[in-house]
């Protein structure tokens, strides 16, 4: 359960869902059309609806659709957070974040002024309230 909660953390402190629904919707805005009608005529009367066809797909897209869930999942964990510390978050931001190096326990330690034993139970406490205040909610 431990690596669970780790995982959610970096991907929610990360940004990873976020960046994952943009690179899905410019996979979906990319024409996959290959015109293999080599000589022929073209159709006379085609509407050609770019906007329409491009939200049709988004709609349509069941992969983006489990990244909105997961979208909504992480505005769950946001309100959540915002019941803790901001100090405490702050540290689990800089143990979590993988956009930034991810911070050695002494670094976390030195930046708070505190020992290393005492910030690994911080973030364990965190985790531990954290994971009851989640899989209550969901």
């Amino acid at each position: 359960m431990a690596d669970k909660i780790d995982e959610l953390l970096s991907d929610y402190f990360s940004g990873k869902i976020e960046m994952q629904i943009k690179l899905r919707k410019l996979d979906l805005q990319t024409p996959l059309v290959h015109d293999e009608n080599i000589g022929g005529g073209k159709a006379q009367n085609k509407h050609v609806r770019l906007v329409d066809d491009i939200l049709i797909r988004e709609d349509e897209d069941t992969v983006l659709q489990e990244l909105y869930k997961l979208r909504d999942q992480q505005q769950m964990i946001t309100d959540i957070l915002s019941t803790f510390d901001s100090e405490l978050i702050r540290m689990a931001n800089l143990r979590y974040d993988r956009r930034k190096r991810k911070y050695e326990w002494k670094h976390i330690a030195l930046l708070f002024n505190a020992d290393e034993s005492t910030c690994r139970k911080k973030i364990r406490k965190f985790k531990k309230e954290f994971n009851n205040k989640f899989w209550r909610i969901d």
